[in-house]
């Protein structure tokens, strides 16, 4: 009897837990964004124009306009120079430097120096599948590496291989979907 109490207890917890930390990261995330720019609309046109919501508004569009920043000539080189600056302090430049590492894995960038690809290899006699982070490194001449991110499951860190360029199997699964499988390890379902 206790068994099959249990039994259905974590049934019950396997659907509750996956959706109620969802709404609650979405919750977390929105109050974020009302909080960073809902104060300073309220002070700038009183409670009477204010209506709840207006500061993840204006944080999405802040988020927008940056791209578009990003992306033109002028204000673009503007970044890059300030982005080179911060990755000089020392205390900035270990928090900084590995979240725009981070960054540069999501599928989509378009300023990426490389385009990722999905490849499995040979690691301790099994195959892992990774991405093809860097296909050239100018940093060890003469050799005929490549570097090849292993993300562990839940995305509790990964493993950076340089594997023989020759040794790598490239298979057609879009980035984004294979970061899926591997980080949920392959437990998610098909569609």
């Amino acid at each position: 009897m206790m068994k099959k109490i249990n039994q259905t207890f974590f049934r019950g917890l396997i659907v509750v837990l996956p959706i109620t930390l969802t709404f609650y990261l979405l919750y977390w995330a929105s109050a974020k964004a009302e909080g960073l720019f809902g104060s300073v609309v309220l002070w700038a046109v009183g409670q009477e124009f204010y209506w709840p919501g207006t500061g993840i508004v204006l944080t999405l569009l802040f988020i927008f306009l940056v791209g578009l920043l990003a992306h033109s000539y002028l204000t673009g080189r503007i970044f890059s120079w300030f982005m080179k600056k911060l990755e000089e302090f020392p205390l900035i430049k270990v928090i900084y430097n590995p979240l725009k590492d981070l960054m540069a894995l999501l599928p989509g960038r378009s300023d990426r120096e490389t385009h990722q690809s999905v490849v499995l290899i040979e690691y301790g006699g099994v195959k892992v599948m990774g991405l093809v982070t860097r296909d050239h490194l100018e940093e060890l001449p003469g050799t005929n590496l490549i570097s090849v991110y292993v993300p562990f499951s839940y995305m509790l860190g990964g493993l950076t291989l340089l594997v023989e360029k020759e040794k790598v199997q490239k298979i057609d699964i879009p980035v984004d979907q294979a970061i899926k499988l591997q980080v949920t390890a392959w437990i998610k379902a098909k569609k």
